[in-house]
C-alpha cells in the first residue's frame, strides 16, 4: 500500500512538474515577445495587435496574435505591414525551436520615390521555423510558402507555386574555429521559386513563366535595423558585399545559370559582375526574331557570331558564356545594355 501511495504522489509531482513548466515556458514565449514589441518600438517601429493567446496544452505552447500591424514611419520608405492572424509554437522540451506561421494573407505599402505603393498578399500555406542562440538571437531561419499570390498596386500580380527561403550564418572554414560565425562572418542565404507567372509580359520572348530559380549566396556585413539610405551605405563602406555562389533560371526557352558578387555604388545601385553561362539562345534568339525586336537580317548575324563564341557543355547541350554586370546604374550582358537600374531602396 505504502508503494503504490508512494507511485502515485511521484505521478502527481511529475504531472505538477509538467504543468508548472508549460505555463512557465507560455510565460517566457509572452515576456519575449513583449520586449521584442518593446525594443522595436524604441526603434522607431509601431507595433499593434489583439491581446496574445496561448494555448497547446500539454504538447506545444502555442501563442497567437491577430490583427497585427507593424510600421516604422521614420523609414524614408515609411513601410507598413498589416497580417490578420500571426501564431508561433514551440515544444516545452525544447524552446530555443520555434516554428511560425500567416494566416489570411496580408497587405504591404509603403512610398518609393514620394509615390504610394502597396502589395497584397496570399498564400494556401505560409509556414515557416526558426532557431535561437542562448542569446536570444536568431540563428537560423526558414520561410516555406505554397501557392503565393502577389498583387501589386502598380503591376499585374505574381503567383508562385512554392517559396522556399533559408537562412544560417555560414559554416565555418576552419573547424577548429569554435566561435562560429554568428559574430559577423556572413550569413548564408537561399532562394527558390518553382513555378512563376510574372502576369503582363505576354509579349517578352522568353514568356511569363520561370519554370525554376534558385539562388544560393552569402551575405557579409550587416545591415542594421531597417535598410535604409545610411544603414546601406554603411554597409557598403565596411566591406559589405554578396557573394552569389550559385543561381540559376529555367525561364520559356532559355536558361541561365552563373557565379558572381554583387555589393552597392555610391547611389546605392547594384554594382559587379556575374560570369553566366546561356543555353537555349538559339530558342532565345528565334523568338526575339517572331516578336520583331530585331530583324531577321540582324538575328542571322547574330547567330552566326553566338555560333562562333558558343561551347559545349559536360551534359552535351551548348551554350555562351558572357559576363553579366551590373555598373552604372544599367544592366549589360557582356558590351550590351539591357535595362536600367535604380536604388535598391527605390529613391530615384
Amino acid at each position: 500500500m505504502r508503494i503504490l501511495f508512494g507511485g502515485i504522489m511521484a505521478l502527481l509531482l511529475i504531472i505538477g512538474g509538467y504543468v508548472y513548466w508549460w505555463h512557465h515556458v507560455a510565460d517566457r514565449l509572452v515576456d519575449m515577445a513583449e520586449n521584442w514589441r518593446e525594443q522595436r518600438i524604441s526603434e522607431g517601429y509601431e507595433i499593434r495587435h489583439n491581446p496574445l493567446v496561448t494555448s497547446g496544452f500539454p504538447y506545444r505552447v502555442r501563442i497567437t496574435a491577430e490583427a497585427v500591424s507593424i510600421a516604422n514611419p521614420t523609414h524614408v520608405q515609411a513601410p507598413r505591414v498589416d497580417i490578420p492572424v500571426f501564431w508561433a509554437v514551440v515544444q516545452p522540451w525544447r524552446i530555443n525551436h520555434v516554428i511560425f506561421g500567416v494566416e489570411g494573407g496580408g497587405r504591404a505599402d509603403w512610398l518609393e520615390g514620394g509615390e504610394k505603393k502597396g502589395l497584397d498578399f496570399t498564400a494556401s500555406s505560409a509556414l515557416g521555423s526558426a532557431t535561437f542562440n542562448t542569446r536570444g538571437r536568431i540563428r537560423t531561419v526558414a520561410v516555406d510558402i505554397s501557392e503565393l499570390s502577389a498583387r501589386p498596386s502598380w503591376r499585374p500580380p505574381v503567383t508562385a507555386e512554392r517559396l522556399q527561403i533559408h537562412g544560417r550564418p555560414k559554416s565555418p572554414e576552419n573547424t577548429g574555429d569554435k566561435k562560429g560565425n554568428e559574430e559577423g562572418g556572413g550569413q548564408q542565404i537561399a532562394v527558390r521559386a518553382d513555378n512563376m507567372i510574372i502576369e503582363g509580359i505576354d509579349d517578352f520572348p522568353l514568356g511569363k513563366r520561370i519554370e525554376d530559380f534558385s539562388l544560393s549566396s552569402i551575405l557579409y556585413g550587416t545591415v542594421r535595423k531597417l535598410p535604409a539610405s545610411d544603414t546601406l551605405a554603411e554597409w557598403r563602406d565596411t566591406g559589405g558585399y554578396v557573394d552569389i555562389q550559385a543561381i540559376n533560371i529555367d525561364w520559356g526557352h532559355g536558361a541561365i545559370s552563373g557565379k558572381g558578387a554583387l555589393t552597392l555604388d555610391d547611389r546605392l545601385r547594384p554594382k559587379g559582375e556575374l560570369e553566366t553561362r546561356i543555353s537555349g539562345y538559339e530558342a532565345i534568339l528565334a523568338a526575339l526574331t517572331e516578336t520583331r525586336q530585331i530583324d531577321a537580317n540582324a538575328a542571322r548575324t547574330i547567330g552566326f557570331g553566338l555560333s562562333l563564341l558558343a561551347k559545349e557543355g559536360d551534359d552535351g547541350k551548348r551554350y555562351i558564356a558572357l559576363p553579366l554586370s551590373a555598373q552604372d546604374g544599367g544592366v549589360y550582358l557582356g558590351p550590351v545594355y539591357l535595362m536600367r537600374l535604380g536604388s535598391v531602396i527605390g529613391n530615384k
